[in-house]
């Protein structure tokens, strides 16, 4: 009488590859599809709105540094709404010791005016159409950061202005009203964004 003899259950080297047959040439990994990052698209009115806000403040600020550099006393005759005994008085604020960033400490160091106009020139390259467009999500980033850093300083230039000094500069003060204006447009632009077409954000999905 003949022996049965149990089946042997080890996997052999054909099967380990998944191949399904003995001796056949292993099956190539699947190429995983790449995770495309969602982009999220602002309304339209945004980009427009964010890059006249900026061209407004690097005129202004512009202006006051060239007060400050050139002619600090003619910004007093360019001063309209000064009047004597009045809360405006844009020569006391902009020769003040709050004119520098740490004045008290390193007096001349750093013009407001002119870190202002820097600013304002570095935001409206972000608010650019060209960046607005932009894949990367750190110009988005960078843009927003750079607004809530502006707002900061204006917070602080108003305490020095209304609590230290009390007085105020007209050309000052429509600085930081385009800096508060700047931040609620871009922060509408997050909260109101949608996410992007194929073709809006670079890809299509016949491809």
């Amino acid at each position: 009488m003949a022996r049965v003899v149990g089946a042997d259950t080890r996997r052999t080297p054909a099967t380990a590859t998944g191949t399904g047959r003995t001796g056949g040439a292993p099956r190539p990994p699947v190429a995983e599809e790449p995770v495309l990052e969602e982009r999220l698209v602002p309304p339209r009115w945004v980009p427009t709105t964010s890059a006249i806000i900026c061209l407004l403040a690097v005129a202004d600020s512009a202006y006051l540094t060239y007060t400050h550099f050139i002619n600090p006393k003619a910004i007093n005759g360019a001063c309209f709404l000064a009047k004597p005994g009045s809360l405006v008085n844009c020569g006391l604020v902009t020769t003040s010791r709050y004119s520098y960033f740490f004045g008290s400490l390193f007096h001349h160091l750093l013009p407001v005016a002119l870190a202002g106009l820097v600013w304002s020139v570095a935001m409206l390259a972000l608010c650019s159409p060209w960046a607005w467009r932009a894949a990367s999500p750190w110009v988005a980033r960078a843009r927003l950061a750079g607004s809530v850093a502006g707002v900061a300083t204006v917070l602080w230039l108003l305490y020095a202005e209304l609590i230290q000094l009390r007085h105020i500069c007209e050309y000052c003060t429509v600085v930081h009203i385009l800096t508060f204006a700047l931040f609620v447009v871009l922060f509408l632009g997050v909260a109101l964004a949608v996410p992007a077409e194929p073709e809006a954000a670079g890809f299509d999905e016949t491809a």
